[in-house]
């Protein structure tokens, strides 16, 4: 075999296994053979450059990998040199068109996770015109694509109208899937659609969206636990806000609770990557306890909250700025290709 066939069959080979680790929630495995892959497609970039999309596209995974592990800055360069070479290439087909679309949308999540987002809604505008693009050229497989674009500009926005209808935009696409994939990323956008819900003073809605996003991740943890179990522990404190919003207090109270547990369990490894959402989900519960007459427990939250906040490097944001509910991963790879 010549020498750049068996370096491509080798960086496909590591990047497909770091998709799959990261799928079973094996996060810091999935990212070091991730890192495995991008070397080995950059030693097959020198070997025959017309095949340097495969580095652009490990890139991306990795970009994307990282801002979903809380390290967002670390992610940006990594997504800013697979879009400088992504670029060169969109215009030779959908695919490679599709491979820039999907490390915007990356690199526009990195930026708005790192607070700058003015340049994250350009950025992910630019993702979501590309997708519908290819949409608009009768090319149905983008629409999922095009769904986790919205979302994450909706993300992006903020409280105003215009995110509610970028959510709306992508749930109607989703519903149109039947693949678990498709489910996965509609969970994660009704969840994410609720902070504006709340917002606007739709709690009802914020309720509905909520529960039918933890009942469908609930479902497909039944198959992969340890990969959707993360996503549950961001939809729970998320129900548990519209819960508290429409008085249903206890139902509240049971969400907060096993959403501390899920991260409590995910954190052992990698506490600075999990602890804005611990975080987030204390400072619920312990705003929540008093009214249930608890103050003990109350007492016990509100200390452990202010060492957690101590420790941060961002305590007034973390302290008083609930952690805005975000939809996870979703990487792009012509090996394995998530967008």
């Amino acid at each position: 075999m010549h020498t750049s066939d068996m370096l491509e069959a080798e960086g496909v080979s590591l990047v497909n296994r770091g998709l799959a680790l990261w799928s079973q929630g094996l996060r810091e495995e999935a990212v070091t053979v991730m890192r495995q892959g991008i070397a080995v497609c950059r030693q097959l970039a020198v070997a025959e450059p017309a095949k340097i999309n495969h580095l652009a596209l490990a890139l991306s995974n990795l970009g994307g990998m990282l801002v979903d592990w809380g390290r967002p800055a670390e992610a940006i360069p990594v997504l800013e040199h697979s879009i400088k070479i992504t670029r060169i290439y969109s215009d030779k087909s959908h695919e490679f068109t599709a491979d820039l679309a999907g490390a915007l949308k990356n690199l526009g999540s990195a930026l708005k996770e790192c607070g700058s987002q003015q340049e994250a809604i350009v950025v992910l505008t630019e993702s979501v015109a590309t997708y519908r693009r290819l949409v608009g050229q009768g090319r149905p497989q983008y629409e999922v694509p095009l769904a986790r674009a919205l979302n994450s500009l909706g993300n992006a926005r903020g409280l105003v109208a215009e995110a509610r209808d970028d959510f709306d935009a992508a749930i109607a696409l989703l519903r149109r899937e039947d693949l678990a994939e498709s489910a996965l990323q509609l969970a994660a956008t009704l969840a994410s659609q609720c902070g504006i819900l709340m917002h606007l003073k739709c709690h009802e809605r914020a309720v509905a969206n909520s529960e039918e996003a933890v009942a469908i991740f609930r479902r497909l943890g039944d198959t992969n636990p340890a990969g959707v179990e993360p996503y549950l522990a961001h939809a729970l404190p998320t129900m548990a806000e519209a819960l508290v919003a429409v008085g249903r207090l206890d139902e509240a109270h049971t969400a907060a609770t096993e959403a501390i547990g899920i991260v409590r369990r995910r954190s052992t490894a990698n506490p600075d990557g999990w602890r804005q959402h611990l975080i987030r989900a204390l400072r619920l519960l312990g705003d929540l306890l008093p009214t249930l007459n608890r103050h003990a427990e109350a007492a016990a939250v509100a200390e452990e909250l202010a060492r957690l906040v101590a420790e941060d490097h961002h305590d007034d944001k973390a302290l008083h700025q609930p952690a805005p509910e975000k939809p996870k991963g979703f990487f792009l790879s012509r090996f394995k290709r998530r967008r």
